[in-house]
């Protein structure tokens, strides 16, 4: 594909886009045309058609559309183009908008330009039709003046009308004076040398301008004029019918029409997995031709539970302005599965058993309904985004091994369903609050203010959609053993916004908080620069879920740049010096410690979990900050997958463990037990397995040090009562680092009489105050770590989840290893 700039020979550019040109078809098969008078818009498809004259329509109000302010729309501001140093500039008119990092890409591959490109008035489907609408640009660049890149509209999306050439707004910057350079791991080395280098500003990173479109997306459009149709995007579930309203019900509770909605998606996925009837039995007893198990209430109250205990680990649907009876309900039906699933996995009684197989009955069947979609292609529809994420968070901790693994397959299409496209590229002025003030009441009609703050919640939720999916890639890499397929570079967004913006419950509330923050001089900080300022020892100034996200930021700069090496080992003959490594490996265990400082000066450091019937706080896929702390300085020093080889598992990652892979191990974990960082991460995992296990429900509060314990003290945990599903499998990690260590040492058990729970706890404390692991205190750690793997084991047990279970059986396996 030709990229055209100024120093282009401007005859020879015009043939050859006259040559591209020339290959678009004039004559499609057929051509359907609106027949309202005055417009003469065309489409390729009937169904395009249909949708483009329900416009025409007096009642027709597009749900996923930013009003146009009158305001904006009068107000042009000149947007200079960004060039290459020595290039001339040229200038054109638009709209007043943003320029600043609302604007960006939802992800940039290693194939984009780190400068934002201005957007364009020009909006699709119709280039002619808005053209009209905003007025004739004062100046459009002309093909001489600025690079084109000619690209081949989707038929979803755009009409297939031919524009003429010097109306035809750049698509991309200018690369003339760029030299290209096929390599990918020019973009990494460029991003690790600005992100280890204090003194380089973010302008200065310009590591990913020095490479081609490697994915070749040409949905992936990298901030450029290129606006989507949204309604296109949600067309199938927001444009049905809205149901009859026989009785006015509230938007955040499940109607009855909603509900026999449900039933019969349910009803189709019990045909396709007849598997799950044994465990819905009572749930699908019929009467009268209806399943009064699952009634209004038993939905609204997984709906309840959804909100509750998932949504603060995955906050990416809007609450204040979802609504159960308008929302796509392939979405509601992945939220009410979730609700399910957290009920019956924290239900002791045993009444709510059949909740789990109700939930593992949709969710098995509903990511074919999901990918089939037609919001399942880039860009991606926001609810498709947000309910593949939500599936997958169910797959990895609620189910099976079966439904685990499916997860980590498909965890890449969702990944790159992201990077290939997305609703919000386009204009960002009306979405972005930190660099657009929200409109006061004078600005527009209640339903303008109303429609403008649905579509900010819908670009934050897509922001929040990345940040999550970036953290659930990072977290499961480090616990499970997967790759990291996302990586820091790729992420050019704002941290998420406040919590309080996140939670208004009405414009009006949204307004006034929008003008305090401002008033005071409150600003989203950009990811890189908050990752860039966290590794370097400055404090990151923002909210709890935003802090979290900085630390995955962290783990996955870590977790590339070992892996980085362990593939230098196999693929060149020069490996990185053992100085280099422990080089960045200090870097990152100070960029550790200083961000947990921050967070506990910031937040507090209890962060216990949660009180029954209080808020949950919105802290990612991991709750606690302490545990997320602890985890990052195991996870730079202990393979997990090698421990559990080491601990005899039989499979792992989907394969079988030969006899070579467990010898193999074995060699691994007797040089990784004499390594002195090892023991670094051993007294982590002390620290993390006392700051969960030990209750201090007696006089004295849990702090955030390890001074001498009050009395009473002893363990406690349970898996029935835990918010947060990750932290079991944390503290498996843990115990496992432990066990890994004692084993591989070969120190000799002691075969000590079996203690109270209180002697396991003194035990955890002892060790978890240490700041040095001895020799001498090495030699003490087998005292209580057969009592400790057997409290872990049973524990685990109790999980409905199949690998956490899993887990239970390596751990007592472990133990029995250990007294034998």
């Amino acid at each position: 594909m030709a990229v055209l700039g100024p120093t282009t020979n401007a005859p020879a550019a015009k043939e050859r886009l006259a040559a591209l040109f020339a290959t678009i078809p004039d004559d499609p098969k057929e051509i359907f045309v609106c027949d309202v008078p005055g417009c003469d818009q065309k489409f390729v498809r009937a169904d395009l058609l249909s949708r483009h004259q329900k416009r025409h329509s007096s009642t027709y109000i597009p749900r996923n559309r930013a009003p146009s302010f009158s305001a904006s729309v009068a107000s042009a501001a000149a947007v200079s183009s960004p060039t290459s140093a020595g290039l001339p500039r040229s200038t054109y008119h638009q709209p007043s908008s943003s320029g600043g990092p609302h604007d960006a890409a939802i992800l940039l591959t290693p194939g984009s330009d780190a400068t934002p490109t201005p957007t364009t008035s020009a909006t699709n489907p119709s280039l002619t039709q808005q053209s009209a609408r905003l007025g004739p640009p004062s100046t459009w660049p002309s093909i001489d003046d600025m690079a084109a890149n000619m690209m081949r509209p989707k038929p979803n999306f755009y009409a297939r009308e031919q524009v003429s050439l010097p109306e035809a707004p750049p698509l991309m910057p200018s690369y003339t004076s760029v030299s290209f350079q096929p390599d990918e791991a020019l973009s990494r080395e460029n991003f690790a040398m600005w992100l280890f280098d204090p003194q380089a500003s973010f302008g200065e990173f310009n590591g990913v301008a020095n490479v081609p479109f490697l994915e070749g997306g040409l949905e992936s459009t990298f901030n450029n004029n290129i606006h989507y149709d949204y309604e296109s995007l949600t067309s199938r579930s927001q444009l049905d019918p809205t149901p009859p309203r026989q009785v006015e019900v509230s938007d955040e509770l499940i109607s009855e029409h909603r509900r026999q909605e449900v039933l019969r998606w349910l009803q189709v996925f019990r045909q396709k997995q007849p598997k799950y009837e044994p465990r819905i039995v009572s749930l699908v007893q019929e009467s009268g031709g209806d399943l009064p198990a699952l009634n209004l209430d038993m939905m609204r109250d997984c709906l309840q539970e959804y909100w509750k205990n998932i949504s603060p680990r995955l906050p990416i649907v809007h609450q204040p302005t979802f609504s159960s009876n308008r929302c796509p309900i392939l979405l509601l039906m992945v939220m009410i599965a979730l609700g399910a699933a957290s009920l019956s996995s924290r239900d002791s009684t045993g009444n709510l058993e059949q909740y789990g197989g109700f939930a593992d009955v949709v969710i098995s069947s509903i990511r074919w309904e999901i990918l089939t979609a037609d919001e399942a292609s880039p860009p991606v529809g926001l609810y498709v985004a947000q309910s593949l994420l939500l599936l997958e968070f169910y797959e990895k901790m609620f189910s099976s091994r079966r439904m685990h693994e499916r997860a980590h397959i498909y965890h890449s299409a969702t990944l790159t369903l992201l990077r290939r496209g997305s609703p919000l590229i386009g204009r960002a002025g009306s979405e972005s609050p930190p660099e657009e003030a929200a409109p006061t009441v004078n600005d527009g009609s209640s339903s303008d203010s109303r429609t403008w703050w649905i579509r900010w919640a819908e670009s934050e939720s897509m922001h929040r959609v990345v940040f999550a999916a970036f953290m659930m890639d990072i977290i499961h890499a480090l616990t499970f053993g997967h790759s990291a397929d996302m990586a820091p570079h790729e992420i050019r967004l704002p941290l998420p916004c406040d919590d309080g913006l996140w939670s208004a419950a009405t414009p009006d509330v949204f307004r006034q908080l929008d003008s305090n923050y401002r008033m005071y001089g409150i600003k989203q900080v950009s990811f890189l620069d908050g990752l860039k300022s966290a590794l370097h020892g400055q404090e990151v100034k923002t909210h709890t879920f935003g802090r979290m996200i900085i630390m995955s930021g962290l783990l996955s700069v870590g977790w590339h740049l070992s892996h980085r090496e362990s593939h230098t080992k196999w693929l060149d003959l020069r490996t990185p010096s053992a100085e280099s490594r422990d080089g960045w490996k200090r870097i990152l265990l100070r960029a550790f410690d200083e961000w947990k400082e921050s967070f506990d000066n910031a937040v507090g450091a209890n962060d216990t979990p949660e009180v029954p019937g209080q808020p949950s706080t919105s802290n990612g896929p991991i709750h606690s900050a302490a545990v997320l702390y602890h985890l990052a300085h195991i996870s730079l020093r202990v393979d997990i997958v090698d421990c559990q080889v080491y601990a005899g598992a039989k499979y792992l990652v989907g394969r079988k463990v030969s006899t070579r892979d467990h010898a193999n191990a074995v060699a691994r974990m007797r040089t990784w037990s004499n390594a002195p960082s090892t023991r670094h991460a051993v007294l982590h995992a002390f620290k993390l397995l006392y700051h969960v296990l030990v209750d201090h429900r007696g006089p004295k509060r849990r702090t955030s040090s390890f001074d001498s314990l009050p009395e009473p003290v002893s363990v406690f945990y349970s898996c029935r009562s835990e918010p947060d599903p990750h932290r079991p499998w944390v503290m498996f990690y843990a115990a496992l680092t432990i066990w890994s260590f004692v084993q591989a040492l070969g120190t000799p058990s002691k075969n000590a009489p079996p203690g109270r729970h209180s002697e396991i706890a003194r035990y955890l404390a002892h060790f978890a105050a240490l700041d040095e692991l001895t020799d001498e205190a090495a030699r003490d750690l087998n005292d209580r770590l057969p009592e400790l793997l057997d409290l872990l084991g049973t524990s685990l047990q109790q999980s409905h989840s199949e690998i956490m279970r899993e887990a239970s059986e390596r751990l007592k396996r472990c133990c029995d290893m250990m007294r034998s």
